[in-house]
């Protein structure tokens, strides 16, 4: 199941399989909201309605296309202006009930999927929604007009057949586990909208959907204003009830964290949902946040945190040694970082599906170990040897026993050798993680001549971090001089969004930072992330060129796993094979998202188990006796 692109089994259905109509498709579980439902359980319908927010965001956008490779559209722009054939819930690992859709009839034979269109359903401009937009909808998403993410994320729908006025089918290629599930994440657009003309300039300026907002106005680049839409078709859904409250939401936009701050201080936006430590802990303080007219939450989650790490480019040559990825990846002191620049407020990651069950711990013991075992009986180069005896997150947390001493000789080997065998879970000193990394550029061929990492084939270790902004710049600085003690030479580069962005789809770097979602039910969207084929596809996601046919094999078990215990022990193998490629220098995590708001805005009192600050703002409401409160509090 993909997250949105901004910013990704068996099926158990409630019912048993045959042509009956089903009001929610759940991957694993029976559906939490099939019948009576007056409201989600993490919404207020008491909610006040009315009012406007307006929220303070870095970077910028210069398309109103969210579904094109090229460009970065705005904030909730895909959320809020467009919709799905159903939807899915914040408190349910993969669940989907009907939107635009109906309901949901799945084939005895599972290799097809009908959807009974709601005749309700209207776009913005008052037309109403048809099979035919369906139809249009899919074959867009299915062409070189969009990102290619989609195409390998629906390759098993074969294609879509309009029935009559109300009914479209899906027929699938194979039987994909969680196929029914993610073919109702379709968004259906207009097709007499974006049916003529080029699809790309159709959105400079208009986007035209069947979502609760419209866009009222935007100044390219520097903000945008959503307008509820007064007659939209679902309002009276009791599934939205406590939902999208706001008359009106405004992003603004900055070019950094100073600009950001100093314009929240004097309330030029009203939210401040904080991704920087520094910004949290020293920045966003002072008598406003003393006297609560500012109020800073810590909003607690249950999210897959995925990953986010400096990401190697594969494709370059000095990094397709995987020792000397070790040596880089041993450089990056997590302690003194946190400590320092992050007032303790992360935990370091040793995974790809970080805080989730899906992430490899310890060593590999029962169907793991065997998923694994059979993997490098068949594939022995794809799988290193140390999935089975360094434990995940080995680098920093205690090698345990490393293969790497039976291929290396030399006076580094002994001298090695009380390293590579340190007891599992105890934890190396940066001077001796040090140690280690200059022991494995050295068994790399690499030597240091005039001060630089030289390789005996001349070959220098000299890369370049992109970054989009100077605020992770504080962080890598550091990390720059660890690395020189290695001999390693890097160097920043610190690029404004839209040539950042460029450079990133032209895989047009060395190392770059990269934070990776996940959702609670990994599937077709790995294929996009990790895949060999993918890596070859311009605007994959798999920006750093991974090409490992173990990984191509895990890969597709988990689109096909039959089962909840199948998918978890499939996803646990992909995570150690990734974690011991050494494709990315590890980070850091949250398991709280930092929000400040002024205070004439509440949020109901239970959460979902998985959200972001963007998504549970959908539940907010401007707080009339908060905001009287506030008035007086402001002329104090």
């Amino acid at each position: 199941m993909y997250l949105s692109l901004r910013c990704l089994q068996f099926l158990c259905l409630f019912f048993a399989y045959n042509a009956y109509s089903w009001q929610g498709l759940s991957v694993h579980s029976a559906p939490k909201y099939i019948k009576n439902l007056s409201h989600l359980e993490y919404a207020n319908p008491n909610a006040e309605k009315g009012g406007r927010i307006v929220v303070g965001w870095t970077g910028s956008f210069d398309t109103l296309n969210p579904f094109t490779p090229k460009g970065i559209s705005p904030l909730f722009l895909e959320r809020l202006v467009f919709q799905s054939l159903g939807v899915k819930t914040l408190d349910e690992p993969l669940t989907k009930y009907p939107l635009l859709a109906k309901d949901f009839k799945l084939s005895p034979d599972k290799l097809s999927l009908v959807i009974s269109l709601n005749e309700k359903a209207r776009f913005s401009d008052g037309n109403p929604v048809t099979v035919d937009d369906i139809k249009f909808s899919f074959d867009l998403f299915s062409s070189d007009k969009v990102n290619p993410f989609y195409k390998s994320y629906w390759q098993d729908i074969k294609s879509v057949k309009v029935l009559d006025k109300q009914r479209v089918q899906f027929n699938f290629s194979k039987y994909n586990p969680e196929l029914p599930a993610i073919t109702t994440d379709l968004t259906i657009l207009p097709k007499h909208i974006y049916s003529k003309g080029n699809f790309s300039k159709d959105f400079v300026s208009r986007a035209i959907g069947s979502g609760p907002y419209r866009v009222k106005r935007y100044k390219v680049g520097s903000s945008i204003v959503y307008e509820k839409n007064p007659v939209w078709w679902a309002n009276e859904n009791n599934f939205h009830r406590g939902q999208y409250n706001f008359n009106e939401i405004e992003i603004q936009y900055y070019k950094d964290d100073t600009a950001k701050v100093e314009a929240f201080k004097k309330g030029s936006f009203d939210i401040f949902i904080c991704y920087s430590s520094k910004v949290w802990a020293k920045d966003l303080t002072g008598d406003l946040f003393d006297r609560n007219v500012i109020k800073k939450d810590l909003w607690e989650h249950s999210n897959n945190q995925g990953s986010q790490g400096f990401y190697f480019n594969l494709r370059n040559k000095i990094f397709q040694d995987v020792r000397v990825r070790k040596a880089i990846a041993l450089a990056f002191d997590f302690e003194w970082t946190n400590k320092t620049l992050f007032y303790s407020q992360y935990k370091e990651n040793g995974s790809f599906f970080e805080n989730s069950e899906f992430q490899a711990r310890g060593l590999p013991v029962g169907k793991e170990k065997l998923i694994l075992e059979k993997l490098k009986k068949s594939d022995p180069e794809a799988v290193p040897s140390d999935v089975f005896v360094v434990p995940a997150g080995g680098l920093s947390q205690g090698l345990g026993k490393s293969n790497d001493l039976e291929d290396m000789s030399g006076p580094y080997k002994s001298q090695m050798t009380s390293l590579l065998s340190t007891p599992k879970g105890t934890k190396l000193n940066f001077k001796d993680r040090l140690k280690l990394g200059m022991f494995y550029l050295k068994s790399a061929g690499f030597s240091v001549v005039d001060g630089v990492m030289t390789h005996a084939d001349g070959r220098k270790l000299k890369f370049s971090f992109l970054l989009s902004s100077r605020s992770m710049a504080r962080v890598v600085e550091p990390y720059l001089k660890n690395l020189k003690k290695l001999g390693v030479v890097a160097n920043i580069e610190v690029k404004e969004s839209s040539v950042y962005q460029r450079r990133l789809q032209g895989r047009e770097f060395d190392m770059i930072v990269l934070s990776i979602g996940q959702s609670q039910s990994p599937g077709n969207e790995q294929i996009d992330l990790w895949h060999s084929d993918s890596s070859e596809i311009q605007y994959s996601r798999n920006h750093y060129g991974l090409k490992n046919s173990a990984v191509d094999k895990l890969v597709d078990k988990i689109i096909y796993a039959k089962s909840r215990e199948e998918l978890v022990d499939y996803t646990r193998a992909l995570d150690r094979i990734l974690y011991h490629q050494h494709i990315a220098v590890q980070n850091w995590h949250s398991e709280s998202h930092r929000v400040a708001f002024w205070n004439k805005y509440s949020y109901p009192q239970k959460f979902p188990d998985y959200y972001y600050p963007t998504t549970l703002l959908d539940f907010m409401w401007l707080d009339s006796a908060k905001q009287k409160k506030l008035a007086v509090e402001k002329k104090k």
